[in-house]
């Protein structure tokens, strides 16, 4: 791990998380996805992992831009990127915040993926990704903050060149 590497995973105040809020609209998820893959360049997060979280908050920030608010009225969405030791290995945590109606993405059952592939509906399948993409997720609900929907993607070991 290169030493920016090590001071941002270090928990050293030179890598503090970034934080970006915004109404949920679809107009707001290139902002969204611009701060995810800024701070992954900058703190030389390995390509397959960068496509990852780049998904990850995709469809994360999509679920709440669809279902958190009643049609027409968009609520705020802030999305937070932080480089951390979680239990010594490093990783990246998402922490995505709406204030709209209470809801825990965890309960959702796993989506049918029997029959032909042409068949299945669309839709759904954000979750099932985010959770096949991520290491660990945890969703709770604040009387403040809202829904609280933290994922956890630990990075590959850094190359040595």
């Amino acid at each position: 791990m290169n030493a920016m590497n090590a001071a941002a995973f270090a928990g050293t105040v030179s890598s503090p998380p970034e934080r970006i809020s915004c109404v949920a609209e679809r107009t707001c998820l290139p902002s969204l996805l611009a701060l995810t893959d800024s701070y992954c360049t900058r703190h030389k997060v390995d390509p397959q992992s960068q496509h990852d979280l780049r998904l990850i908050v995709e469809e994360a920030c999509v679920n709440v831009m669809s279902h958190a608010y009643p049609p027409g009225e968009p609520g705020p969405l802030s999305l937070q990127i932080e480089a951390r030791l979680h239990d010594g290995l490093p990783a990246m945590e998402i922490t995505i915040e709406d204030q709209g109606r209470p809801f825990n993405p965890l309960e959702l059952p796993a989506p049918d993926q029997t029959g032909p592939l042409d068949e299945l509906p669309i839709g759904g399948l954000g979750v099932l990704l985010i959770r096949r993409l991520s290491d660990l997720q945890h969703y709770s609900h604040d009387r403040q903050r809202g829904n609280v929907f933290m994922i956890t993607k630990f990075l590959p070991p850094a190359r040595r060149d």
